[in-house]
């Protein structure tokens, strides 16, 4: 519908020329043209997955989730706690301490690592000092280790500690390849490699971290 205000003249003359008369329009809104298919405007909420999506996709990440724990705890790092006094007054009975499982891919073992190993006196686990590593020689002598032919000096021990073989008599040991020697801080009341002998490197899990 078009009209003209009353007062209005048709047409007035400018500079430039003839300006048209001010028009205005009205529409009629509801024969505009429907949108396309499949046009979704921005405030319509998105139909929501299907139940079983849901789950599937809570599945997913529990799998993922478990995976990554046994893979950290394999090959990264694990929580133990000490049981028995073999490594007292080092580590205490009853005490959580984290195994570091990492470490010895980038390096051997050393002297004086604190290590797990696997048990071979009880087919179980334990925890225990490496003393010597390959290509050492050891002599317990008299209560005292001696390490390449040096007294070893072993200041995590209490003073009057003293380290004597399982049958009391004179011991020399030397490691070959892969092989170490272990033993407890507890020198009176530990089960070691003074009893079992030498360990193989695939024996040792890993240090234990404070």
């Amino acid at each position: 519908m078009n009209f003209y205000p009353p007062t209005q003249p048709t047409t007035r003359e400018w500079e430039g020329g003839v300006i048209p008369p001010l028009r205005m329009e009205t529409r009629d809104y509801g024969t505009l043209v429907a949108p396309p298919a499949g046009f979704q405007l921005k405030n319509q909420a998105a139909p929501s997955r299907p139940l079983w999506r849901q789950l599937v996709a809570l599945l997913v990440v529990g799998l993922l989730c478990v995976a990554a724990y046994f893979a950290i705890s394999r090959y990264v790092i694990t929580p133990v706690v000490i049981q028995g006094r073999s490594m007292a007054p080092t580590l205490r009975d009853g005490e959580y301490y984290f195994l570091n499982r990492w470490v010895y891919f980038l390096q051997s073992p050393q002297r004086r690592d604190l290590v797990v190993i696997r048990d071979p006196g009880h087919s179980d686990f334990a925890v225990k000092r490496i003393i010597a590593k390959p290509g050492d020689w050891l002599n317990l002598k008299d209560g005292t280790v001696y390490l390449n032919g040096q007294r070893l000096e072993e200041p995590y021990l209490p003073k009057d500690a003293r380290t004597f073989p399982s049958d009391f008599k004179e011991k020399w040991i030397q490691l070959g390849r892969d092989q170490y020697f272990v033993m407890g801080d507890n020198r009176a009341n530990s089960e070691d490699s003074r009893f079992y002998g030498r360990i193989l490197r695939s024996a040792i899990l890993g240090q234990i971290t404070n």
